[in-house]
């Protein structure tokens, strides 16, 4: 019998290691918006990213003028092209954190939108300053100018995400509370010590799994839902996945000094 319990409370304790790491990631990393910031402001460096912000930005500034589709045209190419340029000076990045600070913030705001938008104001004003010296006549640069990035309802990744924090918690509770029952009902602790490290591992190593198989599978399915660009799409994928590994090797780490605390443990008892 106390085998048999001692198993059913390492699988609860590993179980609830394996969703103390999505949602302890998530809650970092997605559901705060320092942490969104970090996340995502990584992506901003990529070259790619940057020539579609640009895109995206002059068409959207464009737009908002109302003006002939002769000037449209010219201003949509100029903003763009100081767009560019701005992405290689240092407010760069500090124009980008801005948009997907708003971004997070109209994504968690107390009535949850129905599409994800970006604002791109921060981005474009900085080519308001030569579009005024190449224009015969003034553009202020404006305050917002929110773009679709995905036309499809975010409510139910929102509504997930934002339990992260409350779930980490729980589960964190949960395996510390599993593990020690386990060590509590076991005969051998040394074993069930390393066993419980061994668990540990597992965990690490089904996230590793979901982070380089079930993750790209899903961006793809939304990209080809949307209309997304998949390169653009993939970036992030990189970017979530790297800092999935940074918490991974930490939880990988402690878990193999379990296992090898264990069975030098067992070794020197026996």
């Amino acid at each position: 019998m106390r085998p048999l319990l001692t198993a059913l409370l390492w699988c609860v304790a590993t179980l609830a290691t394996v969703v103390a790491i999505g949602a302890g990631w998530t809650a970092a990393h997605v559901q705060s918006e320092s942490g969104f910031v970090r996340l995502v402001s990584a992506v901003g460096d990529d070259p790619e990213v940057q020539a579609a912000a640009a895109d995206v930005a002059g068409e959207a500034f464009a737009d908002q003028t109302g003006l002939p589709i002769a000037w449209h045209d010219r201003i949509a190419a100029r903003t763009r092209d100081a767009v560019l340029r701005f992405t290689a000076s240092q407010g760069w990045s500090e124009a980008w954190r801005e948009t997907t600070r708003r971004t997070h913030q109209r994504l968690y705001a107390d009535q949850t939108p129905t599409d994800l938008r970006a604002d791109v104001a921060p981005l474009v004003g900085v080519a308001v300053g030569e579009l005024a010296a190449d224009l015969p006549f003034d553009l202020g640069g404006p305050d917002e100018l929110w773009v679709t990035v995905s036309e499809e309802d975010p409510g139910d990744l929102v509504g997930v995400t934002s339990q992260a924090g409350t779930v980490a918690v729980v589960a964190v509770g949960t395996a510390l509370v599993a593990a020690l029952l386990t060590l509590v009902v076991s005969r051998r602790r040394s074993t069930t010590w390393a066993a419980l490290g061994a668990g540990a591992l597992l965990a690490a190593g089904t996230w590793w799994v979901l982070g380089r198989v079930t993750l790209p599978r899903l961006v793809e399915d939304r990209a080809a839902d949307t209309g997304a660009d998949s390169d653009l799409q993939q970036v992030l994928v990189d970017r979530v996945v790297g800092s999935l590994d940074a918490t991974l090797v930490w939880v990988a780490v402690a878990g193999a000094a379990m296992v090898a605390a264990g069975l030098v443990s067992r070794a020197l008892r026996s």
